[in-house]
């Protein structure tokens, strides 16, 4: 059974919101920042439950310039993140010491100790969650069928038939209409995900040591849409969300389209993004306590878009190496100019962002943003 629930959003949409700036210093009341522009950075820190988001201006070594954080976002233990269509942030969020995982969707642009949009309880344990991309150049010629705007998000919940799936939602729901799971996927603690303009998702499983593809279905029957709910004031304190069951969806039983594994220097896959070509970029956390200049050594690897006439081998790039500093990245993302930024923790554990230039390959040093926590997930405003 999949518990759902919605927090009321409080009065607030652009149109009729108080406008105000908002620093690290200032987080209370119902902010919303400035214009960020295209290529902004978020991360998630998971055990300060806010998410700090970077200017593009940001200097080595710098911190984040403004943050989501505060009672009443809900945030709880935020792991990975996603930009909509309309640049709504969307959050994973799962809480070890209560097992309470919950999805949550902030305004564009919010900034401090601001409500969030939704609220809503999930199963298991969310990890990856991604959206399909707006196709950058259509072709108007082209009598394929429209890709469907979809999200989806890796979980894993021990208690249900095939526990290891890949829920999807129809965009701006919050409510899956299916998932994907069974046998045939051979999905094994799923993590990352990713989606193409084409309409093909990519999955990392960290247990099955791989990558793997898969055609998105198009929703059927459609789902109805959720009604939006009246705004409603909210008493002084935090939002307590007491998720109400809906049911689970039947999974799709279908094989991949392909699978990258260990044959191809996969290990430990744990994030996955796709830059603007269709390279594939996977955070991969190697072999525990492998030495830093062994060929299983935590790594980037970088793979070719997908073709039936070239079988996958060995990577076409690949950052590794002692002076990467890569220890145990949980997630990776790519912006419009091939830069790289990378969610792992330093030899001591503190939260780490590193940023390797466009084209980086072997045992490059990176530049780096730190991280008043520990970094999870990453997202790049579109």
């Amino acid at each position: 059974m999949l518990p759902k629930l919605t927090v009321a959003f409080f009065g607030l949409t652009l149109t009729a919101a108080i406008v105000a700036c908002s620093s690290l210093g200032n987080t209370s009341g119902v902010n919303v920042g400035p214009n960020f522009p295209t290529k902004t950075l978020y991360a998630s820190n998971s055990n300060q439950n806010a998410i700090s988001i970077y200017s593009n201006g940001t200097k080595n070594g710098g911190g984040p310039a403004f943050q989501i954080g505060g009672a009443s976002t809900t945030l709880n233990g935020p792991q990975y993140l996603a930009f909509d269509r309309r640049s709504n942030l969307w959050v994973t969020n799962y809480n070890p010491s209560t097992n309470h995982a919950l999805l949550i969707e902030f305004e564009a642009l919010a900034t401090g100790d601001v409500l969030p949009l939704n609220s809503v309880g999930l199963i298991g344990r969310p990890r990856g969650i991604a959206f399909t991309p707006k196709k950058t150049s259509p072709e108007a010629s082209s009598s394929a069928s429209p890709v469907p705007n979809l999200m989806a998000i890796a979980d894993n919940d021990p208690t249900i038939t095939y526990p290891n799936r890949v829920f999807l939602f129809a965009a701006g729901q919050t409510a899956p209409y299916q998932s994907l799971g069974g046998p045939r996927p051979h999905l094994r603690l799923p993590s990352g995900v990713a989606i193409d303009s084409e309409g093909h998702l990519y999955v990392t499983n960290i247990q099955g040591q791989n990558v793997e593809s898969f055609t998105l279905p198009t929703p059927s029957p459609t789902p109805k849409p959720t009604p939006t709910p009246k705004p409603t004031p909210t008493p002084t304190g935090s939002p307590s969300p007491t998720p109400s069951p809906s049911p689970t969806p039947t999974p799709i039983n279908v094989f991949p389209r392909f699978t990258i594994g260990p044959k191809n220097d996969v290990i430990t896959p744990y994030g996955i993004a796709l830059d603007q070509s269709g390279n594939i970029y996977i955070a991969d956390q190697g072999r525990p306590k492998a030495s830093c200049n062994s060929s299983s050594a935590p790594a980037i690897l970088v793979f070719p878009p997908y073709s039936k006439k070239v079988p996958y081998t060995k990577p076409i790039r690949k950052i590794q190496g002692c002076n990467t500093k890569l220890s145990a990245p949980t997630d990776v993302k790519v912006d419009s100019a091939g830069i790289t930024y990378v969610a792992d923790s330093t030899a001591t554990g503190s939260g780490i962002i590193w940023v390797f230039q466009a084209g980086a390959k072997g045992d490059v040093a990176p530049t780096q943003y730190t991280s008043p926590g520990a970094v999870t997930g990453l997202g790049i405003v579109p």
